[in-house]
């Protein structure tokens, strides 16, 4: 079984180099987005990205949502999703104009790593605070902030 592609290993390293040194991305950041590559890649074997179609898109998106988290045993959360699939949807429209790939793959194909309006909405709403222990409520929960029409009414 193969466990790496040579060509998909030296697109990612430009890959990274431009995140760190043009982008300023931390150590961390790119830490994570290689983890969401080497989950896309694993689940295609490790396929060349000039192979990519939008069913291994799609195929990856279903299969992510059927993981199960190796801490809790539940599956994968939105946010969790939603932070993958963004990661791969950006690497795919910066891969789309990388010589070599841009007659291969289009921007438009990286938009088959979005998840629904619904699911992004779940991933990214705002989660109550946890406070110390001292304080009589365990947690706390801000209402929005007051817009400047509700203000004026």
């Amino acid at each position: 079984m193969k466990t790496h592609s040579a060509q998909n290993e030296r697109i990612k390293r430009a890959y990274f180099i431009y995140l760190a040194e043009a982008q300023g991305f931390s150590e961390s950041t790119l830490d994570a987005l290689a983890k969401a590559l080497n989950r896309f890649e694993t689940y295609t074997k490790f396929r060349d990205f000039k192979a990519f179609h939008i069913e291994q898109a799609q195929g990856f998106k279903a299969n992510l949502a059927e993981r199960m988290s190796l801490h809790t045993k539940e599956p994968l959360s939105k946010a969790t999703l939603y932070a993958t699939l963004n990661a791969l949807k950006r690497f795919f429209i910066w891969l789309a104009g990388q010589p070599g790939y841009k007659s291969r793959i289009s921007y438009s194909d990286a938009e088959y790593f979005n998840l629904s309006a619904k699911e992004t909405r779940i991933a990214k709403a705002r989660r109550c605070q946890r406070l110390s222990k001292s304080d009589t409520s365990s947690r706390r929960c801000r209402p929005p902030p007051k817009s400047n029409a509700a203000i004026g009414r």
